[in-house]
């Protein structure tokens, strides 16, 4: 009688592949991954992982699509001279990576002596201003640069403001100041990659420099240089690439408008200049510049009358940044009601009787204010050609900085640079 008996465990069966790991990917199927992330934070979390994860995901092809959405993290208010900005956060919606980004981040300056005047923010980098430099300071990392002011050439009331990064790459930035002299104006430019200053010819006659007031600030859009001009029937030009001043006309019904007129000149997300005006009967006009023809043609009119504060008195299109319009209304008591939106909500179809969702919400009195957008990767804020600049480490970056680092106030930093000069 045969038995049937219970077959043996046999050979072990060889696997016929090992686990797919992270660093088995290619750079496509990994930039693949990385766009797929739902915000900058998150891309910006993933490529601290490794260098490798960091080049991929600074490539234009990953990186691109997040810049056009960067998010908006607040509003720095400048008050007055000397004054310490005050910080108006976005409403950030139970984004985590964002509350994080703030949370780490020195926002309300405190490790800063302040003692001058808040000039510009681009970059993830805010620019201050006292008499004899230019402080940038960098709140996600807290660290900062200070740039001397070349004496008798660039005056303590001097304009200065950020220019786009180009040329350079992301981790570079350029400053430029606006000198005015005997009704003549010309520019200089400091850059990050090379430390010093670049001085450029006047501009011809009947180009005036910006005023130093609330209209007068420079507006920033499609490489260029936006600012009222003294007549307020057009605007003034400056092409940053050839360093080129120009007159620009305004849209036609913007003619013969007082020099208060509420509009603003920004871009869009997608990088399109464009123009946002507010009619004193709360008609929300969207203009977009026609490089080919040097004109302006009308996307959007919208009527605003029913969004916010119904009862309130509009004061003026504060900024259009990166896609995203700061309006100001006044109110009762004198103060300011801000508040921001998405412009895309605004230029969709089936939108002209819908409330855009904000962005920010906050009241002020009369005072200047910046929008901070979250930057990466962050300029670097090494002087260039220094040795002994002490360096950052991502580490420290993401905590916040040393606590125990000593602080430099701006009065030191200026005795030590006149000084060595």
């Amino acid at each position: 009688m045969t038995t049937n008996s219970p077959p043996g465990p046999g050979p072990k069966r060889k696997r016929d592949s090992e686990p797919t790991s992270l660093m088995s990917l290619g750079d496509d199927m990994l930039a693949e991954i990385l766009s797929r992330l739902p915000s900058l934070p998150s891309l910006a979390s993933a490529a601290l992982a490794s260098p490798w994860l960091c080049g991929v995901a600074s490539s234009p092809a990953v990186l691109n699509p997040f810049l056009s959405r960067a998010p908006l993290l607040g509003y720095f208010v400048s008050v007055a001279d000397g004054a310490v900005p005050a910080f108006h956060r976005a409403l950030l919606r139970r984004d985590r990576h964002l509350a994080a980004v703030v949370r780490r981040g020195d926002f309300h300056l405190t490790d800063l002596e302040y003692d001058g005047r808040l000039m510009d923010c681009r970059h993830g980098l805010i620019l201050l201003s006292s008499r004899r430099q230019l402080v940038v300071f960098d709140p996600v990392s807290r660290s900062r640069l200070h740039i001397p002011i070349p004496e008798k050439h660039i005056y303590s009331r001097s304009l200065h403001c950020f220019l786009p990064a180009c040329g350079g790459g992301p981790t570079s930035f350029s400053v430029l100041s606006m000198e005015k002299k005997g009704g003549r104006v010309r520019t200089r430019v400091y850059s990050s990659r090379t430390g010093e200053w670049c001085s450029h010819s006047w501009a011809p006659k009947g180009i005036k420099g910006p005023r130093e007031s609330k209209l007068g600030w420079p507006m920033h859009a499609g490489g260029r240089i936006y600012w009222r001009s003294v007549t307020g029937d057009q605007l003034t030009s400056l092409d940053v690439g050839a360093m080129e001043f120009s007159h620009v006309e305004l849209p036609g019904n913007l003619h013969n408008q007082p020099r208060s007129y509420p509009y603003a000149v920004g871009e869009t997300e997608d990088g399109t200049t464009c123009l946002v005006a507010m009619s004193r009967k709360l008609v929300l006009q969207v203009w977009f510049r026609m490089e080919e023809d040097k004109s302006w043609e009308l996307q959007r009119q919208v009527n605003a009358s029913r969004w916010y504060l119904p009862r309130g008195r509009l004061q003026k299109v504060c900024d259009v940044t990166a896609g995203v319009v700061l309006l100001s209304m006044g109110t009762e008591n004198g103060g300011l009601h801000h508040y921001a939106f998405r412009l895309k909500n605004v230029l969709e179809e089936g939108t002209t009787t819908t409330r855009p969702e904000l962005e920010a919400d906050f009241f002020i009195f009369d005072a200047r204010v910046h929008p901070y957008f979250m930057a990466w990767p962050r300029p670097s804020l090494k002087a260039a050609g220094s040795s002994n600049t002490k360096k950052t480490s991502l580490k420290d970056q993401e905590a916040g900085g040393s606590k125990k680092n000593k602080k430099t106030s701006v009065k030191d930093q200026e005795a030590c640079s006149s000084k060595k000069n």
